[in-house]
């Protein structure tokens, strides 16, 4: 059975760019499939017993903002697992690395490709220390490799932000208040969120749709696609099969069953 644990940041100037930490730990068969979102995900497999795209995993970047990403057990049989999972928000990573998100964005990226050596001694450090301590040390690492955002930087993250909040607003109202052109808004936001601003809204509304019909079990689907900001329920069926493979109805019939769906 595997334990799950949460944590938020504690330094506050982590706060805006690391949603939070999460670690499993416990005897099972881990097998996940993680499906778009707006969050890129960074797991750390201290057990590796993990294949991702063929390959064994130890430590890997997943932005999935373009298909459903396959975390598959290395054996059928139930094995010890601990796995430390950091959580940044759609454009958190970028004030931790010179590289681009959009370079970033393809693919599993290794710890080494965003952090460069100092990530295997980080991975020493970790792997004996109990979750609490994981989270300090990871907070350490990460505030040593701040680069504190221009203010060019800080518009995009705004905006970003407030696509997030407001799916069912048109992003193109936004750019106009901006004071950037929208050749650079849309230059700057691949390079620090990885991708366009119409996919960004896209995913934005996808994962509002998800977490609306966890909340809402019972809520008619068209309901659901209008508050989610769609506009019509072709578009809304047409992301729903992009993102997971199958219909929203499917999706939701599968949330509201014991064993559920892996988001």
């Amino acid at each position: 059975m595997f334990n799950y644990q949460y944590a938020k940041p504690h330094h506050q100037l982590l706060t805006p760019y690391v949603d939070r930490f999460i670690q499993l730990q416990g005897a099972g068969i881990f097998s996940k499939s993680i499906y778009s979102r707006l969050n890129t995900s960074f797991l750390i497999d201290f057990d590796q017993a993990t294949f991702y795209d063929g390959q064994l995993l130890s430590a890997g970047l997943f932005v999935g903002r373009e298909n459903v990403l396959q975390l598959h057990p290395v054996t059928a049989e139930p094995m010890l697992a601990d796995k430390f999972f950091i959580s940044f928000t759609p454009y958190g990573l970028s004030v931790f690395t010179k590289l681009s998100m959009e370079e970033l964005s393809h693919g599993m990226v290794t710890g080494e490709d965003i952090f460069g050596n100092g990530f295997h001694q980080l991975y020493a450090q970790l792997q004996p220390l109990p979750f609490a301590e994981r989270v300090s040390l990871f907070e350490t690492f990460l505030l040593q490799r701040f680069i504190a955002p221009y203010a060019s930087h800080q518009v995009i993250f705004d905006l970003a932000d407030s696509i997030k909040r407001e799916v069912d607003r048109s992003p193109f109202q936004l750019l106009k208040e901006l004071p950037l052109s929208v050749r650079q808004i849309e230059r700057n936001f691949k390079r620090s969120v990885g991708v366009s601003i119409g996919r960004f809204l896209q995913v934005a509304r996808f994962e509002k749709a998800q977490q609306l019909i966890a909340a809402l079990p019972s809520q008619r689907l068209t309901d659901i696609a209008h508050l989610a900001g769609y506009f019509d329920q072709s578009h809304f069926i047409a992301d729903f099969k992009r993102f997971t493979g199958v219909s929203p109805k499917h999706f939701q019939v599968c949330s509201a069953s014991p064993a559920g769906m892996s988001v």
